[in-house]
């Protein structure tokens, strides 16, 4: 077994055992200092959504929940860093901030933020 996989296989043996203990686990893909301030970066390489309602980019409902559960219990925002497949788009924008703007759930547990509300970086 190659060492990525047996790291892998490690920290789900620690997930589980994490959760049993009575732990709420989230694995962000990335916390960053700037300023003084954390950041948690949740990162995805997807293909855009398209309307209808609107076209757009997404997270699943799971992950906003944990990130919300995050900021409302550390002050730690979380940024949605999005790189479209088939395109050299890259979109961003904190999750809160798109929380608060127009989206559509989809019927796999997606909520779809539009990309007027996404920086193109």
């Amino acid at each position: 077994m190659k060492e990525y996989d047996l790291g892998k296989e490690g920290e789900q043996k620690a997930r589980m055992i994490l959760k049993g203990m009575g732990f709420e686990v989230q694995c962000p893909d990335w916390i960053a200092l700037k300023d003084d301030k954390w950041t948690c970066f949740e990162i995805k390489s997807k293909e855009r959504f398209l309307a209808p309602p609107f076209d757009g980019h997404g997270l699943d409902k799971r992950q906003i929940y944990l990130r919300n559960r995050l900021l409302e219990g550390t002050g730690i925002r979380t940024y949605l860093l999005i790189f479209e497949v088939g395109t050299n788009l890259v979109f961003g924008e904190y999750l809160d901030i798109l929380e608060s703007k127009e989206k559509f759930n989809t019927l796999n547990n997606i909520t779809i933020y539009p990309l007027a509300n996404f920086q193109c970086l």
